[in-house]
């Protein structure tokens, strides 16, 4: 398989999402259990900066012409995505690099849960009830609500993300393939 390298822009914002995303998902964690005020701070403020990080890799990604390499929602893509996946049943793991293929598709998939999370977090800061929302009146409950849900159901999608993310880099790594060389080293 030929490696279509990331470039370094492309691989600052992986790196900013990795631990952005990361840190959300864990102090998520924390602000559960609702005794915990300061953190709730921390977690918008930190879910500000993911916002907009994620708003850049879009950006980045439209401007690149990578939106097919990550949505290859046609048949010759998901021709190729669902025989990788065969493959990886069978044990040989999917291709990587900037490529159609598996492992693009799940970086797709990810970007696309991500970001309805930071949707969902963007919008229940509005409507915090009680009036404490920067945009809505005091009785927005039953949209808090809504939101909250949703935030909460997309998490469970970007816990399960996270894990393979970090088990198909792990197993990339054993088999020799250098992913975590490839995406970091400042060579590149």
């Amino acid at each position: 398989m030929e490696l279509r390298p990331w470039d370094r822009i492309t691989r600052l914002i992986h790196l900013a999402l990795a631990i952005t995303v990361t840190t959300e998902m864990f102090t998520g964690l924390v602000i559960a259990d609702a005794t915990r005020p300061r953190w709730l701070l921390i977690h918008a403020v930190i879910g500000v900066a993911t916002t907009a990080i994620i708003v850049v890799h879009w950006m980045w990604t439209w401007a690149r012409g990578d939106l097919r390499v990550l949505f290859p929602w046609n048949r010759p893509g998901l021709r190729l995505v669902g025989e990788e996946l065969g493959q990886t049943f069978r044990g040989k793991l999917p291709g990587y690099g900037n490529v159609v293929g598996l492992s693009s598709f799940a970086h797709g998939l990810g970007l696309l849960a991500v970001t309805g999370m930071a949707a969902t977090g963007f919008l229940m800061y509005l409507v915090i009830p009680g009036g404490y929302g920067l945009a809505a009146h005091s009785s927005a409950y039953g949209l808090f609500t809504l939101l909250a849900t949703s935030h909460l159901w997309l998490s469970y999608g970007v816990w399960v993300y996270l894990g393979g993310h970090v088990l198909f880099a792990a197993l990339q790594q054993i088999q020799g393939h250098h992913v975590l060389r490839h995406l970091y080293s400042v060579r590149n």
